[in-house]
């Protein structure tokens, strides 16, 4: 099965060929990284062929390979991949939902000028969480998150010649970077407890590890994660996100920057079981990420952020699940939400793009022009709003079998909190966008190229949640099928979360004045409105100290250490000057002066060499009066 490594390689080949390319050339060969990334879906379903039916031994690797790179301190240094369950999944996964961007962003793009690096950026993602799926260790796990780190802030800031996604993609990098500092420390501690990063014997000796090593690194995974799928207080940089391109926010919101902690933390579940604590932590977090992601939905313009906090609200769903300790609830809520989410995001691409505006407030009448995406959008919302048929409905009902399962009824109460409100601000959106007066011409439905993934990903979200029992096979676990009480109770919190909405949004002509609603609620509202105020607090508690310590050190280096370098460099050419001087008036001057007397004495003594005898006779006659006249003054 060596042709494996081709699945993340095909895309992380047509990466480096597009940037080997001049621009011109590059925005021509987009069928590279189309190739690319189909070719590694086809690769990716016979990979899950292989794993096929999963079963008991669903958890261990059917296959194994690894590289030795080097010899560090007398210790092979190895970087391999494997392929089991998870990993079969989740590459199908995310090739299919590539695949649907990739082929959607032909038309989103296509008049773009930077659309060939679009594409290599996008391609060069995909490849780095096919590489992280499919790592049997966690350096090169490690290695992948940050390249896909990397791709993020490109791919939020494509537009970097404005200030919105420039800004954007800085607050998404440094943000993460905070999550990404957590899991080094894990890596760190398991480094030091075991010496190496193999899955495989971490999970094997994890039982051996003392609780504080345990609880150590599981807080380190947890914090990696948080950032990584953006959970409270980590959150703020996906809604920001959006400023990128629609695509872009499609698969990452979908199958790659935002999966890639839930799914860090399904595959070190062992670890995390390990330390009981973290995971009821796990489960805390979830709970509060889910509630305020729900709640910011509700009150935003933006068709984009709405998704965006919903996405936020559904990862939180997620950490519940894994708060369980069920890999069969986390994942298939990561896979329907991967697919529907991904349609969702891709249909506010096109409604954006004929509407030339993405406040729902613009608005309304859609249906009628735009009957694809309607439809499909409409299968979207409602699967994300848990109704029974759909597939978010039997994965949040898996969830909540999962919590019931562990006695959690406080954390059920919290999950069914979240179904309501996402049942809310789904109507909502709904109502503002597809319903209501037109107050908008000229609106028409995308490309072909824009509506065949759509019309894809709507099937199979139609159909993904009636493989709920197959799926818990696969992964080696047996469920069953939602009971009439577990039904009804989720279907009559769906139905109120829709009748509500409606009620405020749906029942008019008209469109809906919601000043009234807003006042009512007062204080909550602007609480609400200002996003819980987190920005606000990050900015008084880091941005503006760290502004104001920036300008402190900026003065100090001004007035004291310039200060200190310019004094120095002034008191050396004082010194340089007076050396020079010295040098100019004394060691030239002596020199010079010995040269000036010597020559003047030749000069002189030449005038006495006349050559006459009677010269010579009366300088010794001279002479010797001289030496006479020296004699008797020294005798007397």
């Amino acid at each position: 099965m060596n042709w494996l490594i081709a699945i993340p390689a095909l895309p992380a080949l047509a990466f480096l060929a597009l940037v080997a390319l001049p621009r011109e050339l590059r925005n021509k060969m987009l069928w590279l990284p189309v190739a690319g990334i189909v070719g590694s879906t086809v690769l990716s379903l016979a990979a899950f062929a292989e794993v096929w039916p999963g079963g008991e031994e669903s958890l261990s690797a059917v296959w194994n390979y690894s590289w030795v790179l080097a010899e560090v301190g007398g210790r092979p240094f190895e970087l391999g991949v494997q392929l089991d369950s998870i990993a079969a999944i989740l590459l199908v996964v995310v090739t299919v939902v590539a695949s649907c961007v990739q082929v959607y962003s032909l038309g989103y793009m296509h008049n773009d000028a930077r659309r060939g690096w679009y594409f290599a950026v996008l391609s060069l993602f995909t490849a780095a969480m096919l590489a992280l799926v499919l790592a049997d260790n966690l350096l090169l796990l490690f290695a992948t998150w940050e390249i896909m780190g990397l791709c993020s802030y490109l791919l939020i800031g494509f537009w970097y010649e404005l200030e919105a996604p420039r800004k954007a993609s800085q607050k998404a990098f440094l943000t993460t970077r905070v999550g990404d500092l957590g899991l080094l420390f894990a890596l760190v501690v398991i480094y030091n407890a075991i010496g190496t990063w193999e899955l495989t014997d971490v999970f094997a000796s994890v039982e051996t590890w003392g609780p504080g090593v345990a609880t150590a690194a599981a807080i380190g995974l947890v914090i990696g994660a948080m950032g990584k799928s953006a959970q409270v207080p980590l959150h703020v940089w996906l809604p920001d996100a959006m400023a990128g391109p629609t695509p872009a926010s499609a698969l990452i919101h979908a199958a790659t920057m935002v999966a890639a902690g839930v799914y860090l933390l399904t595959r070190m579940l062992p670890v995390l079981e390990a330390a009981p604590a973290v995971l009821s932590a796990v489960l805390v977090i979830g709970a509060v990420t889910g509630i305020v992601g729900g709640l910011l939905a509700a009150v935003q313009h933006d068709v984009k952020k709405v998704l965006a906090y919903s996405t936020i609200s559904q990862l939180g769903l997620m950490f519940m699940a894994i708060g369980s300790a069920s890999v069969v609830a986390t994942m298939f809520h990561l896979v329907t939400h991967a697919f529907f989410k991904s349609l969702l995001f891709l249909g506010a691409g096109v409604i954006i793009h004929s509407a030339k505006t993405q406040d729902m407030r613009e608005m309304g009448g859609l249906r009628k022009h735009m009957p694809i995406t309607w439809a499909t959008f409409l299968v979207g919302s409602l699967a994300l709003a848990g109704v029974i048929p759909f597939s978010g409905f039997f994965s949040k009902d898996e969830i909540i079998a999962s919590l019931l399962h562990e006695h959690l009824v406080w954390a059920v109460v919290a999950v069914l909190t979240v179904s309501l409100l996402t049942a809310f601000y789904m109507t909502r959106l709904y109502f503002r966008v597809f319903e209501g007066p037109e107050q908008i011409e000229h609106l028409h439905d995308g490309h072909k190229t824009m509506l065949f993934p759509m019309v894809l990903l709507a099937l199979i979200t139609c159909v993904v949640g009636f493989g709920s029992i197959q799926f818990a096979a696969f992964l080696g676990e047996e469920i069953e099928w939602p009971s009439i009480e577990l039904i009804l109770m989720s279907s009559g919190v769906a139905a109120a979360g829709i009748s509500s909405a409606w009620w405020v949004y749906g029942r008019r002509s008209t469109v809906v004045n919601t000043r009234v609603y807003k006042e009512r609620m007062g204080r909550v509202y602007s609480a609400l409105s200002l996003k819980l105020y987190f920005d606000i607090a990050y900015d008084a508690i880091f941005i503006k100290p760290f502004m104001r310590l920036g300008d402190l050190l900026w003065g100090i280096d001004r007035s004291a250490i310039d200060g200190v370098v310019n004094g120095a460099a002034a008191a050396w050419v004082r010194l340089a000057e007076g050396s020079w001087g010295f040098d100019r008036v004394a060691i030239d001057g002596i020199v010079n002066g010995l040269a000036s007397f010597s020559r003047n004495t030749g000069s002189a003594l030449r005038s006495i060499q006349t050559g006459r005898l009677q010269t010579y006779q009366r300088l010794i006659l001279a002479a010797v009066v001289l030496f006479m006249l020296y004699l008797v003054l020294k005798g007397a």
